[in-house]
């Protein structure tokens, strides 16, 4: 058999670390390959590593070739049942592999465009009058649909793609395993390096009174059920929150002269919220 190479769909995941490879490597000298590596148009979908240690080793490794029509697919099932990645790092690396390969990328934003309609589809309303609520139907909003693709949360799915934005640099790092989502913006929000967000103009029409009345009746509601006992660090997560917000804000539309109105007012209400907190 010709050399082969990986498939570029493949290399999207991280290498087995050296103590892994070395257990694979001597389970297949004494036992052999147990599972034939896939291959398709003369490059690996799955198995590069059992294919280094035979070469290694110096004896054939067992084959099959691969028919389907979606490689990342292929790929990325075999990968989530068998590697101990992090939910982190498979959503990383979704987000890297759709960014490389329109295929990939037209799949994920079919996955959200149906999950959009369906969202805004009224349940039995004629055919695009929107949902009344927005709590409606949650677990279809598009980053769960998303996430449901490789086994992870819309949540996990919403904080990648934020890096993804403000810091694309560190989303390898995320994919590897050397960081966290978390801990990557936290660090790109505090260098105050991170890539500024295209910033969108401010509609005197978006509903900000509304929201944070709707807001302040949550937190007051919450604040009642409370108790007594743990108000503190119910306030003292409210501020935390705030000053979070706050300094996302700064990091990443600082010096717009375009949204430094519309900043000023968000900020002036937030010091509202919070001082109203003090009196709940």
């Amino acid at each position: 058999m010709a050399t082969l190479t990986p498939h570029p769909v493949a290399t999207l995941f991280p290498d087995l670390s050296a103590r892994d490879y070395a257990a694979l490597r001597e389970d297949i000298r004494l036992h052999g390959v147990k599972v034939p590596i896939l291959v398709h148009g003369g490059e690996i979908l799955d198995g590069r590593h059992r294919y280094r240690a035979c070469r290694e080793l110096g004896r054939p490794c067992p084959a099959v070739e691969w028919n389907g029509s979606h490689p990342w697919i292929e790929v990325q099932s075999r990968n989530l049942l068998r590697r101990h990645l992090a939910k982190e790092q498979v959503c990383a690396i979704q987000r890297i592999a759709a960014e490389r390969f329109p295929q990939i990328a037209a799949l994920i934003q079919t996955a959200k465009a149906e999950a959009k309609q369906r969202k805004a589809q009224a349940k039995g309303q004629p055919r695009g009058k929107k949902a009344l609520s927005r709590s409606q139907d949650r677990q279809r909003e598009s980053a769960d649909v998303v996430g449901a693709q490789v086994g992870v949360s819309g949540a996990t799915v919403k904080r990648v793609d934020r890096l993804a934005r403000i810091a694309p640099e560190l989303l390898l790092k995320v994919a590897t395993g050397e960081l966290s989502a978390k801990k990557a913006l936290h660090e790109a929000l505090k260098s105050g390096d991170a890539k500024p967000q295209p910033l969108q103009e401010a509609s005197a029409d978006y509903p900000v009174d509304p929201l944070v009345r709707r807001l302040r009746r949550f937190i007051k509601a919450e604040w009642s059920k409370c108790p007594r006992e743990y108000r503190s660090q119910f306030l003292d997560g409210l501020r935390r929150q705030l000053r979070d917000l706050t300094q996302e804000q700064a990091a990443q539309h600082m010096g717009s002269p375009a949204h430094s109105k519309h900043r000023a007012r968000f900020i002036g209400r937030s010091t509202r919220l919070s001082s109203a907190g003090n009196g709940l």
